[in-house]
Order: C-alpha cells, then structure tokens, then sequence
C-alpha cells in the first residue's frame, strides 16, 4: 500500500465528483482534510449541499466544507447538457439523499486554501474535478500559495483537441478558461492534469456499470441511484459506455500505478477563439521547455482499466479499499 496522502478537493459536485469523492473518501491512501466548492455542474448552493450528502453517505461528517467562487473570473455564458448531471447536479435524485445539516465554513474557499497549505507547507495535494476559479483566486491573492503544494491534480482540459462542450473544448476548462490558463502556466508546484479524451478513451462499460449499480451497500445505492437517469437515456441513444471523468483524476492521484503512459509538456489555455476558446495548447513541439516560462504539466495519456474498475468496485463496499 501506498502512503497516505494528505488530500484537498476542490468540486463542483455533479455526479462523477461525487464518485470522485466516493473513492477518496473510501481509500486507506488519502486522509480528505478539507473539500472546497466551486460552480460548475451545477450552481453553487447545489454543489455546497451535494458536498454534504457525499459526506453523510460515507459517514465522514467531519470534514470541512468551504464555499468558493458562483462564477468564473470572467463569466459567459456556459452551454450545459444537464443529461448527466440534471438540474440539481446528482441526477434529478440529490432530494432522496439528506445533507445531514452539515455545516460550511465562514472562510471562503480561496482563502482556506491559503491558510491550509500555510499550516501544511508542502504536506497537501490539491485535486481540483471543476473549474479553476478558486485556485486561480487564491494564487492571485498568494503566489507563493501553490509552491506549499505537495503537488496539483486537475481533471480537465484535452490535449488531442477534442472537446465535450463545443467542438474543442473540455467543460472544466471551458466554464473559466482564464483560471485554468493562470494555474497551469504559472503554478510552482507538480501538476498532473488527467484530460478529457483519456477519460474517454479509458471509460466506463456499461457491462461494468451493471455490476456496480447492483452493490447492496448505502453508497452502493446511492451510485446507483444518482446514475441512473442519465445511463438510460445514454442506453437509449445506443451508447455502450459512459466516463466518470473525475473520478479518473483522484485515482491517478492516489493509485499512480494505474497510470500507464503519460506525457510532460508546457501548456498554454486559449482564453480567446471564435472556436477555440478553452482549448488545451501543449507547447514542446515549438520550442524548449525554458524558453515559454510555464510550468510543466505531466499530461495523463493511458490507463488500466481493470485497475480502475477495481477501484470502482470496491470503493462501494462497507470496508475500506486497501490496495
């Protein structure tokens, strides 16, 4: 087993963070100490009480919430296909499932982050499943604030050109391509990004779905239940597989070994474009790595995926997984 990770989420909780969260949450390798909430999936209220049921389901109530940015740094308008995620974020089924009352901090989320890796300089791995806003803020406000980084995960972004919300274009990236662009060029910190067409290259099966959503555990359940729609209408559309994006992120985080190949590039985030706002720029091929003055990022190309059905799998069971 690996060692354990000191682990901040940053989310805006629709139905694959919340299987993100599931597996963190359920892992011997990651002690959570903190979830921050962004816009995105769905808005920000939602996000914050989708937060609060994960919690409750996993029995981790614990854990501090902290309410982050409703809007990018420049706000558009965002085009959202609420098939996935419906208008509530978990599958038009988040009123079935109690929030437990939990509380949520007073500090906002971008000053958290700062005060938190003050506490824990070079101790914590932030693993961001939404848009970048929050993490953008807080290095506005502290630029020193990722250099207390252990390191950085961010689900988003592609590195192919192909997009899930316009024709080239990942949603995380697209809902605030300003703040991923800062992050990823200016961050001082190890970033690994886990981009959409890995996601969906190395997806889900809904023959392997099946197995999952018959668990007979409370987050069993709950997997099943906040799925459910829109595997059905995908079925219904002769689709055979889904992706579950974000949860891809957090096992690469926490169980590299699924990582197979991977790629380290410089990137650069288009912030304008008629078409190609938001598309994920990887620079290597023009010039040296020191000649653009961004960071590094290690770009996640090729997974198991009988790891990572492994994962899914006995995340949902009572015990925690132990690998």
């Amino acid at each position: 087993m690996g060692s354990v990770e000191k682990i901040i989420i940053d989310t805006d909780c629709g139905v694959d963070d919340a299987m993100a969260m599931i597996l963190a949450l359920s892992s011997k390798r990651a002690q959570v100490i903190a979830i921050t909430c962004v816009f995105g999936n769905t808005p920000l209220d939602n996000v914050c009480n989708n937060v609060k049921r994960v919690l409750v389901v996993c029995d981790k109530k614990e854990i501090p919430i902290y309410r982050g940015s409703s809007c990018a740094l420049v706000p558009k308008i965002i085009r959202k296909d609420t098939a996935y995620h419906g208008g509530d974020g978990l599958g038009t089924v988040a009123h079935e499932f109690s929030t437990g009352d939990l509380p949520e901090s007073e500090v906002p989320a971008p000053m958290a982050l700062i005060q938190l890796t003050k506490e824990q300089p070079g101790q914590i791995t932030l693993i961001a499943i939404g848009p970048l806003t929050n993490l953008a803020l807080a290095h506005r406000m502290d630029p020193q604030f990722t250099k207390r980084l252990k390191s950085l995960v961010v689900m988003g972004g592609n590195y192919k050109g192909l997009g899930n919300v316009t024709e080239t274009a990942e949603f995380n990236f697209h809902s605030d391509p300003e703040s991923a662009d800062i992050v990823l060029g200016e961050a001082l910190c190890p970033v690994k990004l886990v981009p959409w067409e890995t996601c969906l290259e190395f997806n889900l099966s809904f023959n392997s779905y099946d197995i999952l959503a018959e668990v007979p555990t409370i987050k069993g359940r709950f997997y099943s239940k906040i799925t459910g729609a829109a595997i059905k209408k995908f079925k219904s559309v002769g689709r055979t597989f889904c992706t579950d994006c974000d949860l891809t992120a957090v096992a690469a985080t926490l169980y590299p070994e699924c990582v197979r190949t991977s790629i380290v590039t410089p990137v650069i985030v288009e912030c304008e474009g008629t078409y190609t706002r938001a598309l994920t720029i990887l620079l290597n091929h023009v010039k040296s790595t020191k000649d653009h003055g961004r960071c590094d990022v290690q770009i996640v190309t090729e997974l198991d995926s009988d790891y990572l059905q492994n994962l899914r799998y006995q995340m949902l069971q009572n015990e925690p997984i132990d690998l």
